[in-house]
């Protein structure tokens, strides 16, 4: 099962299930938690499925997805300090960097916030507050002017808190 909200509009709620075992608990839990799905969307995709428009969506959408982590990680690469290692996880258009030992993912989180920059720090992907130099950064927005900004102040920020020690 999955649902269209990550590609296509989280206002859609449309998904699918494959029939199978547990059919009748998945159609129990989906009653009981909202009756049922407006139909006009779920015709409207269905249209673009058989239309083929969802295969070129989806061509065009890992493009332009692919071409702006390309651009992050470039721009990451010029303007944080020397010694963060970056990694592309599979399975997501996200960043995976380590940032000098001195640097407090959390405190950088903070100062990132006040400057309307927002990252995701290590320790919120541990139950034991590991990764306390590490943040994760999403590729997902349409790579501006703005964006760049935000990632050379990001990198900015990084420097003064790796320079602290």
């Amino acid at each position: 099962c999955s649902s269209f909200s990550k590609t296509l509009a989280p206002g859609y709620r449309v998904g699918w299930t494959a029939p199978g075992r547990f059919k009748p608990r998945i159609e129990s839990l989906k009653f009981t938690n909202s009756m049922a799905t407006v139909t006009a969307p779920q015709m409207a995709i269905a249209d673009f499925l058989q239309s083929g428009g969802y295969d070129r969506y989806l061509r065009n959408l890992r493009r332009r997805l692919a071409a702006q982590l390309q651009q992050m990680s470039h721009a990451v690469a010029a303007h944080f300090p020397a010694g963060t290692k970056m990694t592309r996880p599979q399975g997501g258009y996200v960043l995976w960097l380590e940032l000098p030992p001195a640097v407090d993912a959390l405190e950088l989180h903070r100062r990132a916030l006040l400057e309307r920059i927002s990252i995701a720090p290590g320790p919120i992907f541990s139950a034991k507050q590991k990764y306390r130099n590490f943040i994760r950064l999403s590729c997902g927005l349409t790579w501006t002017e703005k964006v760049d900004r935000a990632v050379r102040r990001l990198g900015e920020l990084c420097a003064r808190l790796a320079a602290r020690r």
